[in-house]
């Protein structure tokens, strides 16, 4: 009988030494991401913002990894996202002065509110591409400053 509890006893033990392993391995391959949107005009209304891994999901092919939507304060946001696994990430964003959760444009499609992309990168007749907005994630604790357009 003392043979089954001390076995029982080393065999929770092992699980729970694997269990931690996993969890330290895990924290390993993931970190937090501070995103600051500055530059924007005026207070109002919300900044939406798309985390996406992938250039496909970054063209609308595919949902995005992460969004959110963030009520403007001292004409800045800031979003914390945990636990993000490393890899390559690509962010857009524009300030939602109206609330009505579309970009607007003008009469030629010209966005009349304010956008961003990592890397502030630009496009040259529309969005840029994944390529020039992705941006490598490999640290426990990063952050990524995107300055608004217009």
């Amino acid at each position: 009988m003392k043979n089954v509890i001390l076995f029982i006893i080393i065999f929770l033990l092992s699980i729970n030494q694997f269990l931690t392993a996993q969890d330290y391995q895990n924290s390993q391959d993931s970190g937090d991401l501070i995103i600051i949107v500055n530059g924007l005009k005026n207070s109002k209304g919300d900044v939406q913002l798309g985390l996406f891994n992938s250039e496909e999901s970054f063209n609308g092919e595919q949902r995005k990894f992460k969004g959110v939507i963030l009520k403007v304060e001292n004409k800045m946001v800031k979003w914390e996202v945990k636990n993000v696994p490393f890899g390559e990430y690509a962010i857009k964003t524009f300030h939602d002065e109206d609330q009505d959760d579309e970009i607007d444009t003008n009469f030629i499609g010209i966005p009349t509110e304010s956008y961003g992309f990592s890397n502030n990168a630009k496009g040259l007749f529309g969005p840029p591409s994944f390529e020039k907005a992705k941006f490598h994630f490999d640290k426990h604790n990063m952050q990524i400053t995107i300055n608004l357009n217009k």
